[in-house]
């Protein structure tokens, strides 16, 4: 997977649109996951390769100081985001949303770019659960609460999740891109809401 990153947004080749990321290390909950055998941040794509390249790092950094500005962080995002052709855009390509003032200001951002789908993959079940109880999630966004563990059930209360298979079998959609060179393609179950649950293939 080819990486590429902008002052704000990033590009995986992988994808069909743009995304945004901040370091996985970052990560509240997969930073500790990480570091757990058999867990399904344990061999995070995210803290190798190209995410571990200086451009990357220096990038990340100024993204990191802008996301702490919410004001001007919402508005370039809004601004940048209508500007864009695709309408698949991505949350966290790598880290996590950080707190409850992040998760809200993600949806504000949502609610005024309703030409794009949003896909937020997420393993901060608490910060979403909190978040969700005093707004609705607007209807341009999938939020897909990804499993903690290898092989583990999807994540109950939500309806749009991830799992990762590696010995049992998968749950729901099975995410074809290991047999497209690893790139999405025509497939768009991650941002679909009639999706409740996409399998990934451990790798």
């Amino acid at each position: 997977m080819k990486y590429q990153n902008t002052a704000v947004l990033t590009r995986t080749s992988k994808m069909p649109g743009k995304s945004f990321g901040i370091g996985a290390w970052r990560c509240k909950t997969g930073s500790k996951l990480a570091k757990l055998q058999g867990s399904t941040c344990s061999k995070c794509y995210a803290l190798k390769g190209a995410y571990t390249w200086r451009g990357y790092n220096e990038a990340e950094a100024k993204r990191w100081d802008l996301i702490n500005r919410p004001e001007e962080f919402k508005a370039m995002m809004i601004k940048g985001l209508n500007r864009l052709r695709k309408p698949e855009f991505r949350w966290f390509d790598s880290g996590d949303v950080q707190s409850e003032a992040m998760a809200h200001m993600i949806l504000d951002i949502c609610e005024a770019t309703q030409k794009l789908t949003h896909w937020i993959p997420s393993r901060e079940i608490k910060i979403w659960r909190n978040v969700l109880k005093t707004r609705t999630l607007p209807d341009n966004v999938t939020l897909r609460i990804s499993a903690h563990m290898i092989d583990a059930k999807p994540v109950a209360d939500f309806p749009n999740t991830s799992t990762v298979h590696k010995n049992q079998e998968p749950i729901g959609h099975v995410c074809p891109a290991p047999k497209q060179s690893g790139e999405c393609r025509d497939c768009r179950a991650c941002w679909s809401r009639d999706v409740a649950n996409v399998s990934y293939h451990q790798h």
